[in-house]
């Protein structure tokens, strides 16, 4: 309000002809060069993820921002690590601005927050959410976060309500409607998720991710053939988006159709060679193929990303214990555990390393941990009580 009555009155007297006139201020011929150099290492760092060098880009994104601070330089170079399966390092640029000079900025509070998210850090992404909504409690942007970091840490209800507040707040938002949407979808609420999808696409009907993710939503709903026509439009809206031809590889895998979704896949990990969900999905068409080397290699690189997504490393291991690669199974499913320490799966694979190397008292611990953890009606608990019992026989 303030910031609008002034520009008012200066608008005003310009029309009385009071204003004085404006006077430029010269650059610096030290200034001009340095915003020479700033742009040059700018576009060597695009024109390095481009290429797919994210050393080299991260290292331009570091010039360019040593020569000026400038706060969107920093905000490139953060979107892009996080982007390139370097959300470790995203998270430290961001925090380090929020320690440091952004300490007072809302700007630096949404940047860090949005690599805490990136990373998979519900907690600290809800502490800097937090500080955010406390600076203004009606700003959109900071409800969105707190919902995602509240359905990251598992509090359903609570984080839906944030994101639902979001798009209240800011209902044309593409962006809102799709974080509120995924959410949905995440807690297999697909009919409302696809209304929020829908909402998105009629606030920005040009805007390939929307697209894509109603696409998404209408798939599990089985109606394929308008689910298809979304994830076309998505492609043709951007052909670089990694997510729409993730997504078709997953309607053509439910189609039964799996040489399309193969290729689907394949230009998923090329378009997002730094998503490692994509990499596990392309992993899973090559393991239902039997084509297990190839398969290996697919989870291999899902492992390997930050985060690394862990559904592959799960899969990981069990290829593993299937070529009789036990100790490789074992190094892939310990750090499995710590990710995931609920997952029961992960614990009767172990129970098998364990036992194929004669460890037994690993392994009964590691059985008995999976049937505390699985469900009661799993079809491998009674697989793995006669596995505790034919060890115990042994001692």
């Amino acid at each position: 309000m303030l910031r609008s009555a002034w520009l008012a009155a200066v608008l005003a007297l310009g029309c009385h002809g009071n204003a004085q006139p404006k006077v430029e201020t010269p650059v610096p011929k030290e200034g001009k060069q340095h915003d020479k150099e700033q742009r040059s290492a700018l576009n060597d760092a695009r024109d390095a993820a481009k290429n797919g060098d994210i050393d080299a880009a991260d290292a331009k994104y570091a010039a360019a921002y040593a020569v000026k601070k400038d706060f969107e330089v920093l905000e490139e170079r953060v979107d892009f690590l996080i982007h390139s399966g370097r959300a470790t390092k995203a998270q430290g640029l961001a925090k380090e601005y929020y320690d440091g000079p952004g300490a007072a900025e809302p700007k630096a509070y949404h940047l860090y927050a949005e690599a805490l998210l990136a990373g998979g850090n519900g907690a600290e992404a809800r502490e800097v959410a937090d500080q955010i909504l406390k600076l203004n409690g009606e700003d959109p942007a900071g409800h969105e976060k707190m919902g995602r970091a509240l359905i990251l840490l598992e509090k359903t209800d609570d984080g839906l309500d944030e994101l639902r507040k979001a798009t209240q707040l800011d209902p044309a938002s593409a962006v809102y409607h799709i974080s509120l949407g995924q959410a949905l979808h995440k807690l297999a609420r697909v009919e409302p998720a696809q209304l929020e999808f829908r909402a998105a696409v009629k606030a920005a009907p040009e805007d390939s991710m929307a697209n894509a993710m109603l696409g998404m939503a209408l798939r599990d709903m089985n109606s394929l053939d308008e689910a298809k026509t979304y994830l076309d439009k998505a492609i043709e809206l951007d052909a670089k988006n990694g997510r729409a031809y993730f997504e078709l590889g997953l309607l053509y895998n439910r189609q039964q159709k799996q040489e399309q979704a193969e290729q689907a896949l394949a230009k998923a990990v090329q378009a997002s060679p730094n998503e490692s969900l994509f990499w596990y999905a392309y992993g899973e068409i090559y393991r239902l193929q039997s084509r297990f080397d190839e398969a290996v290699t697919a989870y291999k690189k899902a492992v390997a990303l930050d985060p690394p997504y862990p559904k592959a490393m799960q899969k990981l291991g069990l290829l593993y214990i299937q070529q009789k690669k036990y100790d490789e199974a074992e190094e892939v499913l310990i750090p499995a555990i710590r990710k995931e320490p609920k997952n029961p799966a992960n614990y009767l694979s172990l129970g098998v390393v364990y036992a194929a190397k004669k460890k037994n008292p690993l392994a009964i611990e590691n059985y008995e941990k999976f049937l505390e953890l699985a469900p009661k009606n799993d079809p491998d608990r009674g697989r793995a009580k006669a596995a505790i019992s034919e060890l115990k026989a042994r001692r």
